[in-house]
């Protein structure tokens, strides 16, 4: 793992890279959330934050690598008013961006199974982004840090 913390460094003041792995999970959001402690975010920026990053940690846990392990990058880093996630892979292509919301006002026998997690990322955040390079995800989170 590799962490970084200079909040007048040009590049990613936090940057994790480890295996995509539940039990890595801490190890992952630990420095996000210490580092956005230390930029005063409010609790529930926080709580929004670190819940929208754990479900998209956890997607990619569950489904980037079916029959091969990898690993997962995440570097975090201060934008003007917003705090930036930029979360990279080498597993199976996904666009949670182009994920249809699910009706949450349908009937639960109704309703589609799946989507609720990339819709609760959606509202989350401020902004999703995501694109694929050569044979990487790269998955961008924003969240504005303004109260």
């Amino acid at each position: 793992m590799t962490l970084l913390q200079k909040p007048e460094q040009i590049g990613p003041p936090v940057s994790v890279r480890l295996p995509a792995s539940i039990e890595n999970l801490p190890e992952f959001l630990g420095p996000v959330l210490a580092f956005a402690t230390t930029h005063h975010l409010s609790d529930d920026r926080k709580n929004d934050l670190e819940l929208a990053l754990e479900e998209t940690l956890v997607n990619i846990f569950s489904y980037a690598y079916p029959e091969t392990p990898g690993d997962v990058e995440l570097s975090c880093r201060i934008a003007g008013d917003r705090l930036v996630l930029l979360i990279e892979d080498k597993g199976l292509p996904f666009s949670m961006v182009s994920v249809e919301s699910p009706d949450i006002n349908a009937d639960l026998l109704e309703r589609k199974i799946g989507g609720l997690g990339v819709h609760l990322i959606k509202s989350l955040m401020d902004d999703v982004r995501y694109r694929r390079e050569g044979d990487r995800n790269v998955l961008e989170l924003v969240l504005s840090i303004t109260p």
